[in-house]
């Protein structure tokens, strides 16, 4: 009923008059009905607007008001109600995209309401409805195409509410109803491409409401008919609308549609691809549905794809509970349908994209045993191709499904092995994160649980054993890849704690990586062993030096772990080689050595053995830890085939004799170098920071036993020339065969992450190319990248000499040359010398002069060869340098009670100096600055280097509030002649700030300690502070006021009593 019609009842009806009328009331009898009408009106008008609201609780509290507001048990009128259902659909029409969902809502409850119930009393019925819609959603007019493109859906939403609102099958099935509405979605379907989709949802929606009640039978079989008379059965809605009424009721579904009426039959296979792909040309058979039109380009793949998948994957789950369990057909599915099909060759961006999606969406919920036919080789070689640089069309849609394998494996771990199996497999490559750009393995491995884990490391076993190609040089990629993986795994592995199993059972994670490594770092296959264990092609020699310094860089970081033992990781991966070389019968020994070397290294493990079992040496348990730290890593240096190594055993097996001694036997101190020192300095020259840290270790550990003629050896290392003469005399580098040969070990070591020195030769950490640097560098790297590239200032003034040297020899080279050519040097105006030639050589005389140039070119060859080797050689003594400060920090710290700490604070101050290397100049500082502040001795604070200053900082915070006493030396003469030293070396330093305030604080120390001893000696104190202030004073030295000032302030302290 029209709204006119609604007006004139409502004005016709009589107004009751208000019961208080009168005066003024009586003039305006309706006016308070009318207020009261209009409010009522303006809050109805209120909740229609609500209902196009952006926000969802605003849209579903007005719905919920209207539907009370209408509701049968209100008694509203008749015409309200049909006012309202008119609005409504209306609404639908709306091109606020909120409005839609908030009116359709709205309307399907109404609907619900009044047409499910028994005699409603409206004028208008459920087939009256559905003409209704049409009416109310007809294009009038000439409008813009926008406007008909809201009208559709709105029309194709009144349609849904209907069929949402099952009016058509409750109380009572309206067929001919259901057939109307199923005419019009079909039609808008065929005629309206980019509408098919959502008129396709309506239908499915529409069928699985209907449940498998037989009384619905006509009307699935009505919904199929129809979708053959419209030509839409081969259409991917078509397929969806097809399955969903087979699941349901199979017996309406006619031949000679799909075979064996299944559009998921193996003999649809190619067709059904063609048909989600929405390539209807190709789909269609004879030109029968030639009149269907492709909708228009969605970023998204259609339902129906999920649907046709889901149920693929129902079907083989199915089959796999059933007696017979036959094979799964979602694999071959998936290549005929998506990897051949959206991901093909002539594929556009569009379909790879649904492609993406697809597997974004199904790699979250498919079971794990279907995990790898997702990564088929389409998909992966567009994975890869699009995930490498950020300007591909399709590297969001990539990233998204690298994005959906994390997510899979962080919520269900164990998926993570068919997924790393799948990623490194044919389709894959097991350098996928370096080639893609992305951390996607790395990520999903360390998210696997132990177990897992466990697992995924026996794959790469494998993938070691069999690379997959026969080429050298791509086996050997591949395999240092994967041994850069293990070690990520060690180095990243999330749950390292206090409880965390150091892998002495077989069959632990972390057992298995070291077990992996160290079986091709050190052995190969026996010539009787079983192919299956030898790896194709053979495990070459570059490839078995990474291994090795992947151990190395795998013990590094577990040397760190919070643990009982901090030499269990070493000890039990010596312990492997040592198992493996005496009793497998299918690897055998890259090393091999004479009897008596194999004899020493026995003798080793005997004495290791030994340690263990006794778990102290005279008491002290650190003592036998240590100990077998450095024996372990000295047998580990054996087997990589480093003769000085076995000459280490034997200054080990003399220190844990003199350890092992009673302390009155071992009171006499024996003249000569300390054989400890000597086995820690080989640590340092080792290029593993590994090595770095077990000497470190060590060395806190023996700091206590530390003689002086050992601390000589290593404060006399300080003061080295830094040339290539310091390098000889420091690695007994003598002969230019040695620094020729360099160059290829290099090459070598180069590629290990963790590399700083070669023979003496620096390199950096992370320099190489390659595997090293997706690992990154071992723990400590940045300390010794900062040592390594030093201040630029320093290295001017340092080379200026050496920079002369070679002006000099390049001049003489340019004038060699000039004679050759009889051509003089260019002058400073571009002129030429008399002599110049005015005609050019011809090649009799080119020829003759070919041996003399040869030879001139022969020695600028060298001269340049000499400078690299002079800052090489630099460079090398100032790394070492470094190192044996950072031991020198350590005895210091642990040994702040020790008199022989006073013989340490010269050579730092020397190296404080100015015109020295910059960074052990403030490393040096850091260290005396540290020491003087009379520090606890019970835990050493943290250093840095300050930008602004470039002095290194040392963090006090963790000091303790009870300090250790100061030295107390038993030869007070050598006090005294270190503190006149210091005075010395302070007027040595001119206006150097940096080594004046360290010189200040050592004499201030050394007088605290002297007058610690007898406060009488405060005047001798004073007398030589008098001495030097004379000098400063006559103008005989250019030391600074401060090293003055600060005697007097102390001074005033000491007075004071503090």
């Amino acid at each position: 009923m029209g709204a006119n019609s609604l007006k004139r009842r409502r004005s016709q009806a009589p107004t009751k008059e208000p019961e208080n009328s009168g005066g003024a009331g009586t003039e305006a009898s309706g006016k308070p009905a009318k207020r009261a009408r209009s409010s009522a009106d303006f809050q109805l008008l209120k909740l229609y607007s609500d209902l196009a609201a952006e926000s969802d609780e605003t849209r579903l509290v007005a719905a919920k008001q209207i539907v009370v507001h209408f509701s049968p048990e209100n008694q509203p009128s008749k015409e309200s109600v049909e006012k309202a259902l008119d609005k409504l659909i209306r609404g639908l029409c709306s091109s606020r995209k909120a409005a839609r969902y908030g009116f359709f809502v709205t309307l399907t409850e109404l609907l619900g309401m009044w047409f499910r119930g028994q005699g409603n009393g409206l004028e208008v019925g459920v087939e009256g409805l559905i003409g209704w819609v049409v009416e109310k959603t007809k294009v009038e007019g000439n409008v813009l195409g926008q406007d008909r493109r809201d009208h559709s859906i709105g029309r194709l939403f009144g349609f849904k509410a209907i069929m949402q609102s099952k009016i058509l099958i409750e109380p009572e099935l309206h067929l001919d109803a259901w057939k109307k509405v199923l005419d019009h979605i079909y039609t808008m379907a065929r005629d309206i491409p980019w509408l098919r989709e959502e008129c396709g949802l309506v239908v499915v929606d529409a069928v699985k409401s209907l449940g498998s009640q037989a009384s619905f039978r006509d009307c699935a079989r009505e919904g199929i008919e129809r979708l053959i008379s419209f030509n839409l059965a081969k259409t991917p809605e078509g397929v969806a609308i097809w399955l969903t009424v087979k699941a349901q009721f199979e017996d309406v579904l006619p031949e000679n549609v799909w075979n064996d009426k299944d559009p998921l039959s193996k003999s649809e296979r190619t067709q059904l691809a063609r048909i989600l792909k929405e390539d209807f040309r190709s789909a269609t058979e004879n030109g029968k549905n030639g009149n269907i039109k492709s909708g228009s380009a969605n970023p998204n793949p259609i339902f129906a794809w999920d649907l046709v998948l889901s149920e693929t994957l129902r079907r083989d789950l199915a089959k796999s509970q059933s007696k017979h369990g036959a094979k799964s057909e979602f694999p071959q599915f998936w290549l005929d349908t998506v990897d051949n099909n959206l991901f093909s060759s002539t594929a556009s961006h569009v379909r790879k994209s649904w492609g993406f999606k697809l597997f974004a969406t199904l790699i979250k919920a498919i079971a794990e045993d279907q995990i790898p036919a997702l990564f088929s080789p389409n998909l992966m070689r567009s994975l890869i191709n699009q995930s490498k640089k950020e300007d591909r069309l399709l590297h969001a849609a990539a990233l998204s499904a690298h994005k959906a394998m994390v997510a899979r494996v962080q919520q269900t771990p164990t998926s993570a092995l068919p997924i790393v199996v799948a990623l490194t497999g044919k389709s894959g490559a097991v350098d996928i994160d370096r080639t893609t750009k992305t951390k996607t393995l790395q990520t999903v491995i360390l998210s696997a649980d132990d177990d897992t884990l466990r697992k995924i490391v026996r794959h790469l076993r494998t993938l070691i054993l069999r690379p997959d190609t026969q080429e050298q040089a791509i086996a050997d990629s591949r395999r240092q890849c994967i041994a850069d993986i293990l070690l990520t795994i060690v180095r990243e592995y999330p749950r390292y704690g206090p409880d965390f199993v150091s892998g002495e059972e077989h069959d632990n994670w972390l057992r298995n990586i070291l077990e992996v490594l160290v079986e091709h770092a050190y052995f190969i296959p026996r010539s009787d062993a079983k192919t299956s264990k030898v790896p194709l092609p053979a495990v070459s020699e570059s490839t078995r030096k990474v291994f090795q310094e992947r151990v190395s860089s795998c013990l590094t970081r577990l040397l760190g772990l919070e643990s009982e033992s901090r030499a269990s990781f070493a000890l039990m991966t010596v312990g492997m080689i040592r198992e493996k070389a005496s009793s497998s019968k299918a690897l055998e020994l890259v090393f091999k050595a004479d009897k008596p070397i194999l004899k020493n290294i026995d003798k080793a493990f005997k004495t290791v053995d030994t340690l263990r079992a006794k778990g102290s040496i005279s008491g002290r348990k650190a003592a036998a830890e240590g100990l077998i730290l450095l024996y372990s890593l000295a047998l580990l240096q054996v087997y990589e085939g480093n003769g000085d190594a076995v000459l280490l055993l034997d200054d080990l097996d003399s220190s844990y004799k003199a350890l092992s001694k009673k302390k009155d036997e071992s009171s006499s101190k024996p003249e000569g170098q300390d054989p400890f020192v000597e086995i820690l300095l080989t640590f340092l020259g080792n290029p593993r920071t590994l090595f770095k840290k077990i000497a470190e270790e060590a060395f806190a550990i023996f700091a206590s036993d530390l003689r002086e003629d050992g601390l000589r050896s290593l404060t006399d290392i300080l003061d080295t020339p830094e040339n290539l003469e310091g390098q000889n005399q420091l690695f007994n580098q003598g002969g230019e065969e040695e620094e020729a040969g360099s160059d290829a070990e290099m090459e070598d070591v180069e590629e290990a992450s963790d590399v700083e020195m070669v023979d003496g030769k620096l390199v950096r950490s992370g320099e190489a190319d390659g595997e090293a640097s997706d690992v990154g560098s071992d723990d400590g790297s940045d300390e010794e990248a900062e040592t390594t590239s030093t201040d630029s200032d320093s290295d001017d003034s340092d080379d200026s000499d050496v920079d002369d040297r070679d002006d000099e020899e390049l001049a003489r080279f340019d004038d060699l040359l000039a004679q050759t050519l009889k051509t003089s040097k260019p002058t400073l105006d571009g002129g030429a010398s008399d002599d110049t030639s005015d005609e050019d050589m011809d090649d009799e005389q080119m020829m003759a002069l070919d041996p003399h140039l040869t030879k001139i070119f022969q020695e600028r060859r060298k001269i340049t060869s000499k400078k690299g080797e002079r800052k090489d050689a630099k460079q090398t003594v100032v790394q070492f340098k470094s190192r044996v400060l950072d031991l020198l920090a350590i005895f210091m710290e642990k040994q702040y009670s020790n008199p022989l700490t006073l013989t340490v604070i010269l050579p730092l101050l020397r190296r404080i100096r100015a015109g020295g290397n910059k960074q052990l100049m403030n490393k040096s500082y850091g260290i005396l600055k540290t020491y003087t502040t009379a520090r606890s001795h019970h835990k050493a604070p943290s250093q840095s280097i300050d930008k602004s200053s470039g002095i290194l900082k040392t963090d006090t915070a963790a000091r303790s509030h009870h300090k250790a006493p100061l030295p107390k030396p038993e030869n007070v003469d050598e006090a005294w002649e270190i503190l006149q030293a210091v005075h010395d070396e302070a007027k040595l330093g001119g206006e150097a700030t940096l080594h004046v305030n360290a010189c200040a604080s050592a004499s201030i120390h050394i007088a605290k300690v002297l007058v610690g001893l007898d406060r009488e000696n405060y005047a001798k104190v004073v007398d030589v502070y008098a001495e030097t202030q004379k000098e400063w004073f006559a103008e005989k030295t250019r030391v600074q006021p401060v090293l003055f000032t600060q005697f007097l302030n102390w001074s005033i302290s000491l007075k004071r009593g503090n």
